[in-house]
C-alpha cells in the first residue's frame, strides 16, 4: 500500500537537568542525542574561528564513553582549541577526512567538562569539502533515535509503504554491508536498505518479525520481490517516526 509522503520533518525538543562526571545513558557508548555529553551542548556559547590543526588524538569526553576524536586547533591569537568532533566510529566513516596541518574553520559549542574547556563541534569546513557534525539545533547526526514530526506539504516523489516484517539481516562484508529488513507487503516481499550496518547497528532498534511497520522511499524504486533493495528515507513503528534519509535520498550518516 503506496501512500503520499508529508514533506519536510523537524526534529523535537527535549529539557533535562545536565550532569558532566555520571553517564546515565550508556546507549552508543554515551553519544546519544540525550546522554549528559550532548545536552552540554549550547547555541548561546557556540563561536566560529579558524586554525590549523597540529594534532589530532582519541580521547574519552566523560568517564565510562567511548573514545571520541579530537582535534587541537592552533588559533589565529595563538592558542590551541580542544575540538571534540564526536565518536570515532561515526569521525571515521565520513568523507570528509580532517588531518594533521589542515587549515579548517571549526563552528562549535564552547563548553566545560570536568573544569576543561573543550568545543563540541557542529561543523568542519576543509577548503570546499565540509564535515557535519550536529543538526542546527545541536543534535548529533550520528544518533537518529530521537522521533521525528512531519510537516505539511506533500512530495510526489516520495511514497509511504506498509508491511510485516520477517526478518532482519547484514548484507554484504566489510565497509560495504547494510542494514536490511525482509517486509512482507502487499506487493510482495521485499527488501528495505535501512542504511550501512556500521550507522544502523549502533542505534539499537528492535525489529521483531512479526512487528508492522512504514517506511518511506522516492524516487524510481520498484516496490515488488524482484526489485533491488529499496532504501529507507524514514520508518514509522511502535507509533514513531525515524529518518534514516532525508528527501533526496541522501543518508543521515552523510551529514543530513
Amino acid at each position: 500500500m503506496r501512500n503520499l509522503l508529508l514533506l519536510g520533518i523537524a526534529f523535537g525538543l527535549t529539557s533535562a537537568a545536565l550532569s558532566q562526571t555520571v553517564i546515565v545513558d550508556n546507549r552508543m557508548g554515551g553519544y546519544a542525542f540525550n546522554s549528559p555529553y550532548n545536552k552540554l551542548y549550547n547555541q548561546s556559547s557556540q563561536i566560529t574561528f579558524t586554525g590549523k590543526v597540529t594534532g589530532i588524538q582519541k580521547t574519552v569526553p566523560m568517564r565510562g564513553m567511548a573514545p571520541a576524536t579530537t582535534l587541537l586547533v592552533k588559533t589565529s591569537t595563538g592558542g590551541t582549541a580542544v575540538v571534540e568532533l564526536g565518536p570515532t566510529w561515526y569521525v571515521e566513516n565520513q568523507q570528509t577526512k580532517i588531518r594533521t596541518k589542515d587549515n579548517i574553520q571549526v563552528t562549535g559549542s564552547k563548553v566545560m567538562i570536568d573544569g576543561r574547556g573543550v568545543i563540541l563541534a557542529k561543523l568542519i569546513k576543509k577548503n570546499t569539502s565540509v564535515l557535519a557534525l550536529r543538526r542546527i539545533n545541536g543534535r548529533p547526526y550520528w544518533d537518529i533515535s530521537e522521533p521525528v514530526v512531519l510537516n505539511s506539504g506533500v512530495d510526489p516523489n516520495v511514497y509511504e509503504v506498509t508491511g510485516t516484517v520477517e526478518g532482519f539481516r547484514i548484507y554484504g562484508d566489510g565497509a560495504d554491508s547494510y542494514a536490511g529488513l525482509s517486509l512482507r507487503t502487499s506487493e510482495g516481499l521485499i527488501t528495505v536498505d535501512l542504511g550501512p550496518q556500521w550507522f544502523v547497528g549502533p542505534q539499537q532498534f528492535n525489529f521483531v518479525n512479526g512487528m508492522n511497520l512504514s517506511f518511506a522511499t522516492g524516487g524510481t524504486y520498484r516496490v515488488d520481490p524482484y526489485s533491488n533493495p529499496i532504501p529507507a528515507y524514514w520508518v514509522r513503528f511502535g507509533g514513531n517516526t525515524y529518518q534514516f534519509r532525508n528527501n533526496n535520498g541522501t543518508g543521515i550518516w552523510m551529514g543530513g
